[in-house]
């Protein structure tokens, strides 16, 4: 800069400036002096691949560089390289030190693909899908949407009565956005029968009974049926209709709530038609986690790993979806050297789940965690990771993937979704003392012997609790149940107590 600060004192020009400027460049392209001046004053990278080979950090590739030069474009490997340059110069990596790197998004998408394939254990991939998802946002900021309620078509007086209530359902305590759509679905109905049978459009005993008419002859499971009413009393009582007409409807739920106890559910149909249970989803799941790291494409392999921590952490801890999406590293989800651990309170009843998961559950989980990154930087990415979700989208900037995202990759994978897991789990645990030994062994491939004797100690335990209940059974039936009681009491943890013991010696 201070030879072209002297030269511009002595009168040249800035044509033949950029002259010097160019021969400068050449000169530094072959020396590897100045070369970020050199890259960063040009207003396009022109270098040859040949001497853009020959820096230092191109020599671990050296066995792959012809097959680049072949399969990418010149440009992708000159960004290659000014990435490589400029990563040497950062002493840590964020978001805030990516924002200094300049490429636009489409370029960092095809860098993260590209660097991805040739240094697939270096976490820095992961900061360029960050930066390119922040940067595609920046560029191309959403328009903002003008969703209509979904009451927007309902005849009046239906429209403004459901208006007040959605009015309503905004404070505290309100309805819920599902449960304001569950009462318009409900109102489209009842309008098109009301229309049906030239009927006046309003909500009436007349049109409730003619209501409950077309319910009753339509071809819809029992449960929906007792939806349908529940979803009109519900609007009677908060449009402040007559008492008499949510009584009736009320009356109609409940008689269509206890006929629909006898029905077989949604789920055991699918399993009867597409059978299943916890040793196919563990292999499965094995088979996810065996495949992911020969996947092409840099979202699928993604995709493969958080698919096989789901999967495998179902067939041991059988969440809810949105407890498994949401839960966070380093909150409900933690690791440490022992493994990992949850601490989550489910979000449909409260119930918290405390304790250390699986032993043959920690390569899925750290593969989810990691995304393919070398091991060697688990704590780091851990330490990055934490608040995060655990199974979130890397694209997305690790919020959780989409309502829907497990549910299809499942059915796609297993024909059933992910709540399956607390069927098979609870339908099948209790009659088959050995299968969460099976599962274990699943997990594992079948090749681990360590996780293998220590699902074998934890059998023994469901067993001992087993027992423990039906001693508890025939403490009722005897005479003298205190006494008898006091030995349950006493001479079962005693029993836990050993084998404890034996666990820590094995």
């Amino acid at each position: 800069m201070a030879f072209f600060d002297r030269l511009r004192a002595d009168g040249w020009q800035e044509n033949s400036l950029s002259s010097q400027a160019g021969l400068l460049r050449k000169y530094a392209f072959e020396t590897e002096e100045g070369m970020e001046w050199a890259i960063e004053s040009g207003a396009f990278d022109r270098r040859p691949l040949e001497l853009v080979f020959r820096a230092p950090h191109w020599s671990r590739f050296l066995a792959i560089q012809s097959e680049l030069q072949e399969v990418c474009e010149p440009s992708l490997i000159r960004l290659a390289d000014r990435w490589m340059r400029w990563r040497q110069s950062m002493p840590r990596l964020d978001d805030a030190t990516m924002q200094s790197f300049k490429a636009d998004a489409r370029n960092l998408g095809l860098l993260a693909e590209l660097m991805s394939e040739i240094d697939p254990e270096n976490p820095d991939t992961i900061f360029l899908q960050q930066c390119q998802r922040i940067r595609r946002t920046v560029t191309r900021p959403k328009s903002p949407s003008h969703k209509k309620p979904s009451f927007h078509d309902l005849p009046e007086p239906f429209h403004t009565e459901m208006a007040r209530i959605a009015a309503r359902s905004e404070k505290p305590n309100g309805l819920s956005s599902a449960r304001i759509e569950l009462l318009s679905c409900a109102l489209r109905r009842l309008v098109r029968i009301t229309n049906s049978r030239q009927m006046p459009v309003e909500l009436s005993m007349e049109t409730a009974k003619a209501f409950a008419e077309d319910v009753f002859d339509s071809d819809i499971k029992t449960r929906s049926k007792a939806n349908y009413c529940d979803a009109l009393a519900g609007f009677a009582k908060h449009a402040n209709y007559p008492s008499e007409i949510r009584e009736a409807f009320m009356e109609t739920h409940n008689a269509l709530k206890l006929e629909s106890s006898s029905d077989l559910r949604r789920k055991e149909v699918a399993l009867a038609q597409n059978p299943l249970n916890l040793v196919d989803l563990a292999e499965i799941a094995h088979a996810q986690l065996q495949q992911a790291p020969h996947q092409d494409h840099i979202r699928t392999r993604r995709r493969d790993y958080a698919l096989a921590g789901a999967m495998a952490l179902l067939t041991k801890l059988p969440l809810r979806s949105l407890d498994l999406r949401t839960g966070r590293i380093g909150r409900e989800f933690l690791r440490d050297s022992e493994g990992w651990r949850v601490e989550i309170e489910t979000s449909k009843t409260g119930t918290f789940i405390n304790g250390r998961l699986a032993e043959c559950l920690i390569p899925y989980l750290d593969a989810t965690l990691l995304m393919g990154v070398g091991e060697m930087h688990l704590w780091a990415v851990y330490e990055a990771r934490v608040g995060t979700a655990l199974f979130g989208n890397p694209a997305r900037g690790w919020k959780p993937f989409g309502d829907n995202w497990l549910w299809e990759n499942m059915r796609r994978l297993t024909g059933h979704g992910p709540h399956v897991a607390r069927s098979l789990t609870y339908d099948a645990v209790v009659e088959d003392p050995d299968l969460d030994l099976r599962v274990a062994q699943a997990l594992c491939g079948h090749a681990q012997e360590t996780s293998r004797h220590f699902y074998e100690l934890n059998a023994d335990r469901y067993r001992r609790l087993e027992a423990q209940d039906i001693l508890a059974k025939i403490a009722e039936s005897r005479p003298n149940k205190k006494a008898f009681g006091a030995f349950v009491e006493n001479a079962v943890p005693q029993l836990d107590r050993e084998c404890k013991t034996q666990t820590m010696q094995t």
